[in-house]
């Protein structure tokens, strides 16, 4: 048996995923017979088969799926990797800070409003999915996340910039769409959008005590097939208000009335805090306050006052968020 190579590791998943050579090569981008070599050789580098070779392409055996499982971490955990080393070694480079996309305007705005200042090391913005955000902190590949909803990671440090009343987003032919807020009860038979995978932070247990409202409705995995289940009137969704006050066309968010507040959070990795993270939550922190300051003396708000929380900004000495 021979060393494994992360190279042969790489092919393997391919063809595991495709469960077929030629599609695995056309992925590639190399042809089938260097393919097959490659897979081989990693098989006599095991000391096991991996896949059961057919005309009508290919099953995994037993090995060969503790390959694929262990494989797609390795390839993972090197692209992340080189992603850390190739930031630690342009030191220059942008600060990467990321948010769903459902806040991609309040990102522009943050990223805009601190660029402004002229920094010695800008920030670019990073759009992701509302569930991918805490995964691109811990893999390097983001320095800063958007969070809304609790934070258990003890490997991630964050600061709440404001609490959000909760709404519900639903059709504009909803039987509750004329109303100028909703409550639990109104939506104790009313199906609610299921998220698959993680789901999204608005269903976190830890705000709802009691549970969701509502039961379950059908099941989405993005914000696209989100809204086009809304439009349809077969179900409502959790939602929080936008930034830019527009409404998806179609639908009305409309406030729960005895729904939670839901933390907005600056989030950022305690192992990989950098010096150029400090100044871009001091300057975030110190707008969110002076926002809150003028809606106050507007006499505008977003909902009743918040309790205090104590949070540390990295490097600086705990502040107190009133």
């Amino acid at each position: 048996m021979g060393e494994v190579e992360i190279r042969q590791v790489r092919y393997f998943v391919a063809v595991a995923e495709e469960l077929s050579f030629t599609r695995a090569a056309q992925r590639l981008a190399m042809t089938q017979p260097a393919l097959s070599r490659a897979i081989r050789a990693l098989e006599k580098n095991v000391g096991a088969a991996l896949l059961v070779r057919t005309p009508q392409g290919v099953t995994l055996t037993d090995a060969g799926q503790v390959m694929l499982d262990e494989g797609r971490s390795l390839v993972a955990g090197v692209a992340d990797m080189t992603s850390r080393v190739r930031r630690a070694a342009a030191r220059h480079d942008a600060l990467t800070v990321t948010g769903p996309g459902c806040d991609a305007s309040l990102l522009d705005r943050l990223v805009r409003s601190y660029n402004d200042t002229t920094p010695p090391r800008p920030v670019r913005a990073a759009v992701g999915t509302p569930e991918d955000q805490l995964e691109r902190l811990r893999s390097g590949r983001a320095d800063v996340a958007l969070w809304r909803a609790a934070l258990r990671d003890p490997g991630l440090d964050g600061v709440v910039l404001r609490h959000e009343p909760c709404r519900v987003l639903m059709s504009e032919r909803h039987r509750l769409a004329g109303k100028d807020v909703v409550s639990i009860a109104d939506l104790v038979d009313e199906p609610l959008v299921s998220w698959s995978g993680t789901g999204t932070p608005l269903a976190d247990p830890g705000l709802w005590p009691v549970g969701l409202p509502g039961r379950p409705g059908p099941e989405v995995s993005d914000g696209l097939q989100m809204l086009a289940v809304v439009r349809l009137g077969q179900a409502c969704s959790l939602a929080v208000p936008q930034e830019n006050g527009v409404t998806p066309e179609g639908t009305v968010s409309i406030p729960l009335a005895d729904g939670p507040l839901v933390p907005l959070r600056l989030v950022w990795s305690r192992e990989r805090t950098t010096p150029d993270i400090r100044p871009f939550v001091q300057h975030v922190v110190a707008s969110a306050r002076a926002m809150r300051e003028v809606r106050h003396d507007t006499g505008r708000s977003t909902g009743p006052p918040c309790r205090a929380e104590r949070h540390r900004i990295p490097g600086s000495a705990v502040i107190v968020r009133p």
